[in-house]
């Protein structure tokens, strides 16, 4: 599978960009003039309308080979949400979506803003445990993964995608923690995680993920959104232009299929 090109230090678009969502209803009249509506579920579309400008010679060879490769308009790749928090169910470990091994959860925790919608994690085992969520995140594309987290005693926590990790102090006060960089090279997932020492426990909360060098304003999510495989050039013809050496622009809409 072809992935959109990401750009920068690890980013998929620069500001302003503009996303718009469709959706299509079916509609019938009937002889008597009554009309009858029925939204049509898989006709949904999400236009990307992407500006860039000072691209360098790499990143422009990216978004052309791209381009050649889905033969303009014809074929399909795969795009991320610049805006999204990949991570499905943020809020509630109880999911499938976490796997958590012998770590013990509890709800209702206070979190940072007052509300009780963080969890505590407990490890009552012998060994660490890993609070984790894999997504379909290639591991050549940079993400940037964090979370609220406290404890009781003071000490560390690690977090980590794939095999980096970052070791954070962890105490009574909520302070965020993150991750960032790439995955295992040539992977076609990305598992992201928290490990929970032995005998500890955690606080945790606003766990997120997102294709960025840097951790934004947490979103909270119920299903994993996010990933569209079916992306498309929305025309035939990609135009660059050179404004110095080494720098150009570019205008590029995409969209992808709901």
């Amino acid at each position: 599978m072809s992935w959109y090109p990401q750009i920068g230090a690890g980013t998929i678009t620069q500001f302003p960009f503009q996303r718009s969502r469709t959706w299509r209803v079916i509609t019938n009249q009937l002889e008597s003039g009554e009309l009858v509506s029925l939204p049509d579920p898989y006709a949904g579309q999400i236009a990307w309308d992407l500006t860039y400008s000072d691209l360098s010679d790499s990143e422009v060879t990216a978004l052309s080979n791209l381009f050649t490769a889905s033969h303009g308009s014809f074929g399909a790749f795969a795009f991320i949400d610049p805006l999204a928090n990949l991570l499905g169910w943020s809020e509630d470990l109880s999911q499938a979506n976490w796997q958590f091994g012998l770590l013990g959860k509890t709800n209702g925790v206070t979190d940072p803003l007052g509300t009780p919608r963080a969890w505590a994690v407990t490890n009552a085992s012998p060994g660490q445990q890993q609070l984790s969520q894999t997504l379909g995140v290639p591991g050549d594309y940079v993400a940037c993964f964090s979370a609220y987290v406290r404890a009781d005693a003071v000490g560390a926590v690690t977090i980590q995608r794939d095999g980096m990790q970052i070791l954070a102090a962890v105490g009574p006060q909520w302070r965020r923690i993150y991750v960032s960089g790439t995955g295992t090279s040539g992977a076609a997932q990305s598992t992201f995680g928290l490990v929970v020492g032995a005998g500890q426990t955690l606080d945790v909360w606003g766990m997120q993920v997102e294709v960025q060098p840097y951790p934004s304003l947490y979103r909270t999510t119920t299903s994993a959104l996010g990933i569209y495989e079916e992306t498309y050039f929305a025309n035939d013809e990609l135009i660059i232009t050179s404004k110095d050496v080494g720098l150009s622009g570019s205008t590029i809409r995409l969209v992808s299929r709901v």
